[in-house]
């Protein structure tokens, strides 16, 4: 009926049936057409029309109608009656499905336009997250992207779900012959209408969360496993071939665009780390030292430097070689990295020389720091023979009672200065600068060696 009324040249003046709870009465009320009941050859006089459908299959009213003599109107009845409507709503089902697969693929567009734009790999993230859900008009899903060397899935999206998703599935490792390997070896979409009908998915916590039905959409590269993108619904669920489609194309631009993120990642960590010991370098630090001081002394908050030198390096370097000097830097980096925050930047300043940024950190948590370092430093056995490493260190923090910021350059000299101090004074020892004048703080001056 919805097809016929839009037919400009024809009008439907009603429809009749016996039984006033028909299927067809229902559609024509939603439709705002006449409706009649009880016998409908009588309905016919009311309403006078150009030509019947008799859609009944009922052979009484098949020979009632054709015996009506003389007759005012054509009549399509038996055989040719159902051909022309089966025909009539075969042409519905395909502009249905016309309509959905237009709407698919706008919303393709859509979220291809959404990648392109996005700058960062939780924007990326999200746009197929989203993705996903419109296409399959799901209220759930989430993308979890695969870690080659660790065999494990790291959760990066998560829409429609609890706080307790995320906390419960943020990591997952990958069991050999489970759900989750299997889906990883596909290259179509999994789909699970009904998790009740399959024993063997049992994922505690999307059952607690109440999932009914699911599509797992591997995503694959040419180099294998990407991730998997997880579209959810908290009902059963029937899925047809249109929407699965959509979702492989959505797959493909979500391999694409996460690819080229983790490239642009590795550049980009690439430009600010160090090659040798992996910390950031002094680039990374120029980009963020300003606005990091203009933080701290806007919010009026803390921030600390600790300015490190390893006490006779060039001695080192003359009696092991360089290779060993590498070694030590590389090792003294690890350890350093273990004991700062993660927040904190620990950076190569220069050829021996780190340096460590330290957000909302005053003067006296610096210094525990630096002690910490200094003593954890001269316990490690870096060399042959025995022979024990030590450093040497200059704390600073940024004085907010000071009339004006100071530069990146002056701040850092300041460091430097105590740094200077330590180093005058015998090594392994850490001096704090404040207010123009440096103090000694702690440490045992190192046994001394020639540079």
């Amino acid at each position: 009926m919805g097809r016929l009324l839009r037919f400009d040249w024809l009008e439907i003046t009603g429809v009749a049936d016996i039984n006033p709870d028909a299927p067809g009465l229902g559609m024509a009320r939603e439709m705002g057409l006449p409706v009649f009941t009880g016998d409908p050859i009588a309905a016919l006089q009311e309403v006078r029309p150009d030509l019947v459908f008799d859609l009944t299959g009922n052979r009484d009213i098949q020979a009632r109608l054709l015996s009506i003599l003389p007759r005012t109107f054509d009549i399509v009845t038996g055989q040719v009656a159902h051909l022309i409507w089966t025909m009539i709503q075969e042409l519905d089902q395909r502009e249905i499905q016309l309509q959905e697969f237009l709407t698919e693929h706008r919303i393709l567009s859509e979220i291809n336009l959404m990648l392109s734009r996005s700058e960062t790999a939780e924007q990326i993230f999200e746009a197929i997250v989203t993705g996903g859900l419109r296409i399959a008009s799901m209220p759930a899903g989430s993308l979890s992207i695969y870690n080659k060397e660790k065999k494990e899935l790291l959760l990066v999206s998560v829409k429609g779900f609890s706080t307790r998703f995320h906390r419960n599935q943020s990591v997952y490792p990958i069991r050999p012959g489970g759900l989750t390997e299997n889906i990883l070896a596909q290259s179509d979409p999994v789909v699970i209408p009904d998790i009740t009908d399959f024993p063997a998915y049992n994922n505690p916590v999307l059952l607690e969360e109440g999932v009914r039905s699911l599509i797992a959409l591997p995503l694959i590269s040419e180099k294998g496993p990407v991730g998997i993108l997880y579209i959810d619904d908290f009902k059963p669920r029937a899925f047809n071939t249109s929407v699965l489609e959509a979702l492989k194309l959505l797959a493909s631009q979500a391999v694409i665009a996460i690819q080229k993120q983790q490239t642009f990642e590795k550049i980009k960590s690439l430009s600010i780390r160090d090659p040798l010991t992996g910390l950031y370098n002094r680039h990374y630090l120029n980009e963020i030292i300003i606005s990091e001081m203009e933080r701290s002394f806007r919010l009026r908050h803390p921030l600390s430097i600790i300015l490190i030198d390893v006490d006779y390096f060039k001695s080192v370097n003359d009696r092991f070689g360089h290779l060993i000097g590498d070694q030590v830097l590389h090792a003294l980096a690890r350890l350093f990295a273990i004991i700062v925050r993660p927040y904190d930047s620990l950076t190569r300043f220069g050829g021996e020389e780190f340096l460590i940024l330290m957000s909302e950190t005053g003067e006296e948590e610096a210094l525990a720091v630096a002690e910490r370092l200094r003593k954890a430093a001269a316990k490690e056995r870096l060399l042959p023979e025995e022979i024990t490493i030590t450093c040497s260190f200059g704390v600073t923090t940024l004085d907010h009672g000071e009339p004006q910021l100071p530069t990146p350059e002056e701040l850092i000299g300041r460091a430097d200065k105590a740094l200077y101090e330590s180093k005058k004074n015998g090594r392994n020892l850490v001096h704090l600068f404040r207010s123009d004048h440096i103090l000694p703080v702690r440490g045992f001056p190192a046994d001394p060696q020639k540079e």
